[in-house]
């Protein structure tokens, strides 16, 4: 039987950077820094002016998304009884 190589970082083909750490997955963090993202794709160097406004694009269409689930935790559970 053959042994499995496994890398230090997991098994093959699971990259854990891109892992969410399920107690510290803040929405409303995530959003600041897909905004933070934004501002910087504008000025970025090494792409050109349309990528770097689709970045833009990608990076504030993520943020609002994030404070929407952001917004959504903050308001109370109802139920129907």
């Amino acid at each position: 039987m053959a042994a499995q190589s496994h890398d230090v970082k997991g098994p093959p083909g699971m990259d854990l950077r891109n892992q969410l750490d399920i107690f510290d997955h803040d929405p409303a963090r995530l959003a600041k820094a897909n905004r933070a993202a934004a501002e910087q794709a504008l000025t970025d160097p090494f792409f050109s002016a349309k990528v770097r406004q689709d970045r833009h694009d990608y990076y504030i269409a993520e943020a609002e998304r994030l404070e929407r689930l952001a917004a959504m935790a903050e308001k109370p559970a109802t139920t129907a009884a």
